[in-house]
This record gives C-alpha cells, structure tokens and sequence, in this order.
C-alpha cells in the first residue's frame, strides 16, 4: 500500500533513514534525477548524492542543506533547486517520527521548471508591453502553525500594497474580499480535510481600499497525528488577467468599437420584447438603420475617422431613444433599434424622424466637420412578421426603398416592397451565371513574419468581374450568395483556385509556405465539406499543409460538437485551420482547447486600438497568452502602421497582415513580390 501510494504522486518521493541511508524511493524520483537504477537498488545513497550534485548549479549550497538537516532531525526544509539543464525543482524535506523519535526523513521534488518558465516570461513581457498590460508577479509564503510565524517573499508584499521591513507579515485572512472571504475558507479547511493542494482565485482588500485578483495556491504538511504543521504556497496577482477576461466576455455580447449590444445580444433583447408586446397587446417596432455615404468617409479620410464617426452615430441613437429601448451594432455602419411598449405606430414614426434628425446633424471628429444621413426601415410586431428574423428582414426591405428615395427618411415595411427582393433574386442569377462564365478570381494578401519579415502565407480573397460593374468585393455580393446558397460552389472554387495557384508558385520555386482560404458558416456547414478538401487535395496534388482553412468564431460556434469533429478530421488530413476576427465574439475561447486549430487572426478592430487604447492592448496580451499557451501561432490582421507593428512585435505576436505589407495583390503582382530576395522583402515590413 505504501508503495502504491508513492507511485501514485506526481513528485519525486526519496525516504532515509536516520542515518541517511536510502530506504524507499518511487520511480519519478529516479526518473527526475536520472540516477541509474543500479545504485538506487543497491541503497548506495553517498553514489546517488554524488550523481545529483552534478546536475546541479550550486551543488554546495544543496550537500549544505542536507548535512544541516541530518545534524537537526526535527527540522523541515523548502527549497528550491536549479539544474544545470535548466529544469528547476521544489525541495521539501520533513522528518519521519515512530512514537514520537525521528526515524529518518521524507524528500519530496516537484519539478516546476515549466510554471517558471511561464512566469518568467510574464515578466519578461510586463518589461516590453504598455503600462496597463502588466503582468502578474509570483509570490511565496509559509506558516508555521506551531510557532505561528508567518513569512512572505519580497512579491507578496507588493501583491498587497504594503512595505517590506515596515510591515509584518500576518494570516492573509485579514485581506480577503468580504464576498469571498468565505469561498477561501471553504477551499482550505477543504484542502486541510483530504490533504490535497489547493488552488482558488479570489479578491482581496488592500489597505488603501482597493481591490486586486489573486491566484493563491497551498499545500498542508500534517504531523503523525493529523494535525497541520505548516502550510506553504504561492500567489499570483492576476488582476489584469481578470479584467482582460471579462472584458473578453464583454465582446461575446457587445460591439467593441461602439460598445453597443451585437448582433447575439440584440436577438435576445428583440425576442423579450416581443415577449411583452404579447403579454401587454403592445406592438414593437424593428428599425433597422444604414448610414448614407458612409463608405465615402472610409475611402476619403481612412478607417480611423470612420470609427470614430461610428462611435459619435451610436452615442446620438442611444440618445434619441428611452431607456427600455435597445440600440444595437449589426455591422459595419448597420444598426438596429427595438422600440417596445409602444402604443401604436405613430409613436415608432416620431422616434424615426427623431433620429434621422439627429443624425442628420454635423459631427466634429478630430477636427475634421462631417456629414451623414441615415435611411431607416420600419417593421412592426406583429403586422410585419412574428419572430425576430422576419422583423429584421422586413426593416432591412424598407431600410432599401428608404434609399431608393435618396437617404435621410425612413419607410415603413409594405408588402408591395418585394420589388427589392426581386431586384436580389436577378443578382442571385447574376451570380449563378458568373460561376458558369467564371467571372471570379482571387487576390492575394501576403502574410509576414514579424520576426524576419519575410513572407511566409497568403490570404485567397474572392473578387468578381462583373460585366457592368466592374471589380466586386465580397462585402457586395457575398450575403446574396450565402442566403441562396450559392456560396457552397463559390468556396469550392476558391479551395480549388488557392491550391491551383499555391501548386504553381510551388513549382516555380517561390511558394510562400502556405495559402488561406476563408471558408464561410454556410459552406462550413456543409455535410461534404470535409469531401470537398479532399477532392481538391487529390486534384491538385497539394501538400495538405500547405493549405489553411479560415473559419470565423460564429461558422464554429454554430454548432461546437460538429465543428470539433470537421476540424479535427481536418487536421487528421493535415489541413491546417485558422479562427479569423478572433476576438469578436470570444464564445469559441472556452472550446479552443478542444479545437485542433493551427492558428488565431486577432481581428483588425483591436489592432487599429493598440496605439491609442491600453485596454485593448491588455485584450490582445491575453489574447497572445491563451494562444501561446495552445502553442498556436496569432496573426495581427488589419496592421497599417509602423507602431500597430511595432507593438505587435513587442507582444510576441507570431505574423501581420494588412496594408503596411501591401494590398490584395492579383496573382501575378503577388508573384514579383514572391521572387524578390527576403532582404527586400523584410525592407517592405
């Protein structure tokens, strides 16, 4: 039994003597230390010292310690020992008693190399991020429970604000969060109760009244008799952890640029008004709202200006209507707003005209005067529609002839508005009839290190060559092409199209090391999706790895154990796979370690924030951490400055992508690119 439980621990366990000579040992002792089993079996304890002491850095410090405590058979021992390999342990050292006479003496080794190694680097980073991404410090302490002598490291003094030499240490009961003062007894009178570590997060009370997260771990060491002797631990502050993690949880529901609620959210406040308009025979009104011209300030003065109006849009909205109203962010310059309790129509009319008024207004945005309108569409519960897909459908309908009339007025939704469908459905033959005539095509974004500079992936971006419009992006035609499911064959094409073009940069000796490909939920969802990949695998005769699927947080989440199970046949197959905006709505974090991905996109919302908004340079840290901690590599997308780099760089952030490398490129630009020597292409970085 005494053997079992040896083997059981996870720590190297050597028994002695008094005399010092070996008595037990269990097999992840031997294998810590690397002592050849010859000598162990033969109790050869002066052999085994002499092979430990060579691994170590100070071996006198380490032959001290033990000759110290075979001279004080009562006296216990927490040390810590660094290898000359780089591995690091915890010695504990207690003595055994039969009938009250020390007999000999328990050594205990934990190998912590890689907790030390994980704050170590979080210390390296507090020296190279902002001021508001400091990380968290590793304290240690003890208490004797016999002599009630309490001892602190320098950190734990610092953890709670108090002066090292000046203060006394004391029982951290005293400094614990009244709210959760209660939760820490429980989880230590626990942990005294099966005799096994504890680790809890909990807040505590400086002196100075505020408030600081901890990560506070412990273990108890018990007499012969069951009572505890001593107790030793360690504590981290993680407090910027915590409030980068709520502020990440914060993202699952809210839009971060407006920190209005998104798209999840507002369906939930949606579906509780119609709730009450069905209890209380009231109607709600859906208004959904397009901002006129808006993309005329994003091409004029850049994206920078662009958010910056959109937050002074948001903040007017929210004015313009009553507390128990819900203003929300759909995307990009949509919003939406749900007017409940209203007694009738008329009312939702009077609050539209209000807000087209006010956003009609001039708004002054870093010294620059400028002007919108809003189009707004109407749609009513329950006139027009009884759930909230329906409602929004039938405002983004209305929203349309709001336009057509030329912007700054809102329409209510009529059934004679279909004409706008039928102008949809003759783009949806549009679109078939491109597929048929290959009108499509793809550019390429180039990706970098942010190490070397040097290009090492690109981005497949779908373009559409209409006969009358010219050049289409996405954003114009790509939601036409999901609802009628025309995006399955578009997204076959395009797997098809990248690894074509990867198969012919190969050959030519200038392939980066891997193409992406933005895969949408639609198509993801697909059930021969998985199919799909290989058909184009065998046809092109591809190196798996070479290939990266982009996946976006809402196609995964749609349905997690399908996407768990595609994405791990996917890298069974040896496709690698992306999670692009990563960041925006965060509900996939809790699933990342169950997710095979290879990479993370930070989404460019946080990027274009890092050099003015230290809170979201915070985000991203943790971001980094999670990523980093997954061993997966994180790609800074939207990248358009030289200091967006720089801070990225700092972080440790693996790649970039963006504008500062260059535009979508077609095919044949990106190759020039290509063949240039790395030299110039870490000069184009």
């Amino acid at each position: 039994m005494l053997l079992a439980t040896l083997e059981a621990t996870a720590d190297g366990i050597l028994v002695v003597d008094r005399a010092g000579k070996i008595a037990r040992y269990n097999k992840r002792f031997a294998s810590m230390w690397r002592i050849p089993a010859m000598i162990l079996e033969a109790r050869d304890d002066d052999r085994a010292i002499a092979h430990a002491i060579r691994q170590l850095r100070d071996p006198d410090a380490f032959i001290s310690k033990v000759r110290e405590l075979y001279a004080d058979p009562h006296a216990e021992s927490f040390d810590v020992l660094h290898l000359i390999d780089g591995r690091i342990f915890e010695r504990y050292s207690i003595p055994q008693f039969v009938d009250g006479e020390p007999v000999g003496r328990v050594w205990s080794f934990r190998d912590v190399t890689d907790r030390v190694a994980a704050e170590e680097a979080l210390k390296q980073s507090r020296a190279t991020l902002a001021e508001a991404q400091q990380i968290a410090h590793l304290g240690s302490w003890s208490m004797d429970f016999t002599t009630n002598e309490v001892r602190w490291s320098e950190e734990i003094y610092r953890i709670y604000g108090l002066t090292e030499g000046v203060d006394k240490p004391v029982p951290f009961a005293q400094f614990d969060h009244p709210d959760d003062a209660a939760i820490v007894r429980r989880a230590t009178e626990e942990s005294k109760k099966v005799r096994k570590p504890f680790n809890i997060d909990h807040r505590i009370l400086r002196r100075d009244g505020s408030v600081r997260w901890v990560q506070e771990r412990g273990d108890f060491f018990f007499d012969r008799h069951g009572q505890p002797l001593r107790s030793v631990g360690t504590m981290i502050d993680i407090t910027d952890r915590k409030e980068a993690e709520q502020q990440l949880a914060r993202h699952a529901h809210y839009d971060s640029l407006t920190e209005l609620p998104n798209r999840t959210l507002l369906t939930d406040r949606a579906n509780q008004a119609i709730a009450y308009s069905d209890r209380h025979k009231r109607p709600t009104a859906v208004l959904f709202l397009d901002l006129d011209r808006f993309k005329n300030v994003n091409d004029t003065l850049g994206h920078s200006l662009g958010d910056a109006l959109l937050k002074a849009v948001a903040g007017r909205l929210k004015r313009s209507v009553r507390a128990v109203d819900c203003v929300a962010r759909l995307s990009g310059d949509e919003f939406i707003i749900v007017l409940t309790d209203l007694p009738n129509s008329q009312a939702a009319m009077k609050i539209a005209q209000k807000i087209v008024n006010e956003t009609g207004r001039s708004y002054v945005v870093s010294g620059h005067e400028l002007f919108t309108t809003a189009s707004i569409g109407i749609s009513m519960y329950p006139a027009d529609g009884h759930d909230v897909e329906t409602l929004l459908r039938n405002a983004d309908t209305a929203m349309y002839k709001a336009k057509e009339r030329g912007g700054n007025n809102f329409q209510f939704f009529a059934p004679e508005m279909h004409a706008v469908a039928v102008k949809r459905l003759s783009l949806e033959n549009e679109l078939r009839n491109a597929l048929r005539r290959e009108e499509f095509l793809l550019h390429y974004q180039p990706i970098a290190s942010l190490r070397t500079g040097e290009i090492v992936a690109a981005e497949a971006l779908l373009r559409w060559r209409h006969p009358n419009l010219g050049l289409r992006l996405p954003d114009e035609f790509t939601s036409i092409a999901e609802d009628a499911g025309l995006i399955v064959p578009i997204g076959a094409w395009a797997v098809r199209a990248a690894s074509e073009q990867m198969k012919t940069w190969q050959r030519q000796g200038i392939a980066p090391a891997r193409i992406s490909v933005n895969i949408s939920p639609r198509q993801f969802a697909e059930p021969h999706f998985i199919k799909m990949v290989a058909g184009v695998l065998r046809a092109t005769r591809v190196n798996p790895a070479c290939l990266e699927i982009e996946l976006t947080e809402t196609g995964i989440m749609a349905d997690v154990k399908r996407s768990v199970r595609i994405i791990h046949q996917l890298a069974t197959m040896g496709v690698r796979t992306a999670i692009d905006d990563f960041g925006t709505g965060m509900s996939s974090l809790a699933y990342l370690k169950q997710l095979p991905v290879s990479s993370l996109k930070i989404d460019r919302q946080f990027i274009r924030s890092l050099e003015s908004d230290s809170f979201d340079a915070s985000v991203v840290g943790a971001m980094l951490n999670v990523a980093h901690n997954r061993r997966l590599q994180v790609v800074g997308v939207g990248v358009e400055t030289q200091m967006q780099r720089e801070v990225l760089r700092r972080m440790g952030c693996d790649e970039m992508q963006g504008h500062l490398l260059s535009a979508p490129l077609p095919a044949s630009e990106l190759q020039r690119l290509l063949e240039q020597k790395p030299a110039a292409q870490t000069d184009a970085v």
